[in-house]
C-alpha cells in the first residue's frame, strides 16, 4: 500500500471590470469589489486565487494580481478610479496574457474569467475595435479559459453592446443583469465553483 497524495486543483478567478464612464461604473465597481473580497474570504480555504483587471480610458490594467490574501485584495482595490472610454479589446487581450502566464506555470489550474461590462467598445488597440475584441476572444476560447459575461447594458429597444454575440459565437456563459449586486456576482461564481 502506498500513500497517494491527492493534489487539489485550484480555480483562478479573474474579474475583468469595466471602469469606463458608461452607466453606473461606480456601482458596478462597488459590486465587483464586494464580490472579490467575499470570494477572497472563501478562497483561502479552497486554495483558489482571485485577481482583477479594470479597464477604462485607453487601456486595461491588472489591479489585483492573483492572490488569496484578503488584506492585499482590500488594499489594492481601495481606490479604483472610474470614468472615460471603454477599451474592451485591450481588456480581453490583457486577460488572455495574464492567464497564459499562469497556465504556463501551472497547467492544472481552472481558469475562470468574469467580465462585467455593457460590452460597448469604443477604443481600438490599433484600428478596428470590434474585430479586435472578437480576435482576442477567439484566442481565449482556444486556450479553454472559462468565460462568464455579465452584461449590464440597460434594457432598451436598441442594443448596442456585443456581449450576447460574443457568448453565442464562443460558447461563453452569459448573464444579463440590470441591477448588479455583490450577491448576484458571488452566486454566479459559486455556481461555477461547485
Amino acid at each position: 500500500m502506498e500513500k497517494v497524495r491527492e493534489k487539489k486543483i485550484s480555480s483562478y478567478i479573474l474579474f475583468v471590470v469595466d471602469a469606463s464612464g458608461s452607466m453606473g461604473a461606480m456601482r458596478r465597481m462597488e459590486a465587483a469589489k464586494g464580490a472579490i473580497v467575499s470570494l477572497l474570504l472563501d478562497a483561502y480555504q479552497k486554495r483558489n486565487k482571485i485577481g482583477m483587471i479594470a479597464f477604462r480610458k485607453d487601456k486595461a490594467e491588472l489591479i489585483l494580481p492573483f492572490t488569496s490574501s484578503v488584506e492585499l485584495g482590500e488594499k489594492l482595490l481601495k481606490d479604483l478610479p472610474t470614468g472615460g472610454k471603454t477599451p474592451l479589446a485591450d481588456a480581453f487581450v490583457k486577460s488572455y496574457e495574464v492567464f497564459d502566464r499562469e497556465l504556463r506555470k501551472n497547467p492544472n489550474i481552472i481558469p475562470i474569467m468574469i467580465v462585467i461590462s455593457d460590452f460597448k467598445p469604443n477604443v481600438a488597440i490599433s484600428k478596428d475595435y470590434i474585430k479586435e475584441v472578437f480576435d482576442a476572444c477567439e484566442k481565449i476560447a482556444e486556450r479553454e479559459i472559462n468565460v462568464v459575461l455579465i452584461d449590464t447594458e440597460p434594457q432598451s429597444f436598441i442594443k448596442i453592446g456585443i456581449g450576447k454575440e460574443l457568448a453565442d459565437r464562443f460558447g461563453f456563459k452569459y448573464y444579463k443583469i440590470d441591477d448588479l449586486s455583490k450577491d448576484t456576482i458571488v452566486n454566479i461564481c459559486k455556481d461555477l465553483l461547485n
